[in-house]
């Protein structure tokens, strides 16, 4: 063989290890970490006595935050490749491997909604809706996030309603999925300063209250038949509450989970209705819902805490390489009385360029591998030769 031949083959053998290499990292390697995660087993840790239990299977829910989907002002346009490729691959590979009942998303789908136009609004949940497509099979919801439609201070009327229209997410929504009740809630609409949103969500909170109560005194003295006529009475289960803020919390000094914020900024002081709902408000929410369960976003990074009720929140870290190194998610088993849930990890960005570093360097020294290497067989013109 010449040298220019041998050259040849050399270099095909460089860009087979090359491609083969991208093939890995951004598509296998998402199932081999992905495929470690399985759904939790129910027990009776959370199994609520008072309960009917419901004669339906259990659901699976899949929840996930924070993908902040990146506009025209931040971020350089590799990051926003980049970033989004890691959250469409992760998602997709989840759907395929672990195949949930429903997806949850828990607020700041889009980073710079609250200063789009119109147009590009719309241009960022076409993005939003196709990197997170998923069959008919599977229900999907999200609530808004600060970053969605900004602060209770910023938030208007049209704001709020675009992002209502795209993804049917009012201030107060309430799902009733195979016995299990779901609550999403506005994080910006809880500030109780009777501004027309949180009055409009208020009024949705009480009626939503008085419908639980009716469901869980049925035939009891503690709630008016007048109360209840216009109400389908249906087994009661409590419910369970998404939304995008925590409830309000000091910081996240006490959050132990491997996701959780490292330190200073675990010991970094939470303001109310900025980092966390208000006390007043998580007070109001606990005792007109007495949830089983609540899971929020919003800090980027993972918690789990019990309120001085007992009841459990899980803080979902955001799913992007961008706001963590290493994301995830959460699945969750649930029915009607109980209620299981399992933190999942999602391939670390350091991970993928090590592999990457490492690959290069290998492939690279492959060219000073000697034909008699196992490469040969890719040299066809040594083969076309010798035959």
């Amino acid at each position: 063989m010449g040298f220019r031949q041998m050259w040849h083959a050399k270099l095909l053998r460089l860009l087979v290890l090359l491609v083969l290499l991208v093939i890995y990292c951004e598509f296998l390697h998402y199932y081999i970490v992905l495929i470690f995660c399985t759904w939790p087993a129910l027990d009776s840790q959370f199994k609520d006595i008072f309960v009917t239990q419901s004669s339906h299977k259990p659901l699976k829910a899949m929840f996930i935050a924070d993908t902040h989907l990146l506009g025209s002002r931040d971020g350089h346009w590799f990051d926003k490749l980049r970033r989004e490729w890691q959250m469409q691959r992760t998602f997709q590979t989840s759907l395929s491997i672990h195949s949930p009942d429903v997806v949850f998303v828990l607020g700041d789908l889009f980073d710079e909604g609250k200063w789009s136009s119109d147009k590009e609004f719309q241009y960022h949940v076409d993005r939003f809706k196709k990197m997170f497509h998923h069959s008919k099979d599977i229900s999907f919801y999200a609530v808004v996030g600060n970053h969605d439609i900004g602060f209770h201070y910023d938030v208007t009327i049209e704001k709020h309603e675009r992002f209502q229209k795209a993804f049917d997410a009012p201030s107060v929504k309430v799902l009733r999925i195979r016995d299990s009740v779901f609550v999403l809630l506005n994080s910006m609409a809880m500030q109780n300063d009777g501004c027309t949103l949180c009055s409009e969500a208020l009024r949705k909170i009480y009626k939503v209250s008085q419908t639980l109560k009716c469901w869980q005194f049925q035939g009891y003295e503690q709630v008016s038949k007048e109360n209840c006529k216009n109400i389908e009475i249906l087994p009661y289960s409590r419910p369970i509450i998404l939304q995008h803020f925590p409830m309000y919390r000091p910081s996240d000094f006490n959050c132990t989970t491997p996701d959780a914020a490292p330190e200073p900024l675990k010991s970094i002081s939470f303001q109310e209705n900025f980092d966390c709902l208000s006390q007043s408000s998580s007070k109001q929410i606990f005792k007109l819902l007495n949830p089983r369960l609540i899971m929020s976003g919003h800090t980027h990074h993972g918690c789990y805490r019990v309120h001085s009720d007992g009841t459990p929140e899980w803080t979902v870290a955001s799913f992007s390489w961008r706001n963590k190194k290493a994301p995830t998610f959460l699945l969750a088993l649930i029915t009607s009385d109980n209620f299981a849930v399992h933190q999942c990890a999602i391939p670390k960005e350091t991970t993928v360029i090590y592999m990457y570093i490492l690959g290069s360097f290998l492939a690279l020294f492959s060219l000073f591998l000697p034909r008699t290497s196992i490469w040969r067989p890719l040299s066809w013109t040594s083969v076309n030769k010798d035959s």
